[in-house]
């Protein structure tokens, strides 16, 4: 199937791109980025692993397969990328056959990195579509370590506390640890 492409108006704006990586090489892209100074992220988890050996090690790993969150403008990720086959823009549908470069406001990846990057925090990966947002209140997170973020109030996974839960659509959403009431305000969602 032959979609057209949409091209965005972006010429110096920095914006969070979200990038598709094959073959698990999340993080090996993301200290590419690093070296050059360019800002990324992927969530990572440490892992209990066996090694060759048979001795039982930690490792980081991408909690998310196959996607990195980039910082930059259009036009450097498109220089970057020109030398790396194995790294490609995420597209979503535009309408009418069209697709656009997914990009995700500054805002919701704040609060997305607020939790997944938080590691010493308890966090659930959700696929999006298990996600129902109309469902529960939009809320702010007023004390813990999570302080500060923005999200949907409601049950996951058929657990009995109540957790905050952040989506970027089309990739992943990830929950807080369980959030007691008196550490949340319900506010106005401004999407």
């Amino acid at each position: 199937m032959n979609h057209e492409v949409l091209t965005q108006n972006i010429c110096n704006d920095y914006l969070w791109y979200v990038l598709r990586v094959t073959y698990q090489r999340e993080l090996i892209a993301k200290n590419k980025f690093d070296e050059i100074g360019i800002k990324s992220f992927v969530p990572t988890q440490t892992v209990q692993k066996t090694d060759k050996k048979g001795c039982k090690i930690k490792k980081q790993v991408a909690s998310i397969h196959n996607y990195l969150f980039v910082y930059s403008t259009k036009e450097k990720i498109d220089e970057i990328k020109s030398s790396i086959s194995w790294l490609r823009y995420a597209m979503v549908s535009a309408g009418n056959g069209k697709k656009k470069i997914m990009t995700v406001p500054d805002k919701q990846m704040e609060f997305f990195i607020a939790v997944a990057g938080n590691e010493q925090e308890q966090t659930t990966y959700i696929c999006p579509d298990e996600v129902n947002l109309c469902k529960g209140d939009y809320v702010k997170i007023t004390g813990g370590p999570f302080e500060g973020v923005e999200g949907i109030y409601m049950r996951v996974n058929n657990k009995k506390q109540r957790c905050v839960v952040i989506k970027l659509d089309g990739i992943a959403a990830v929950a807080t640890a369980s959030i007691p009431k008196i550490l949340v305000e319900k506010i106005e969602n401004k999407n």
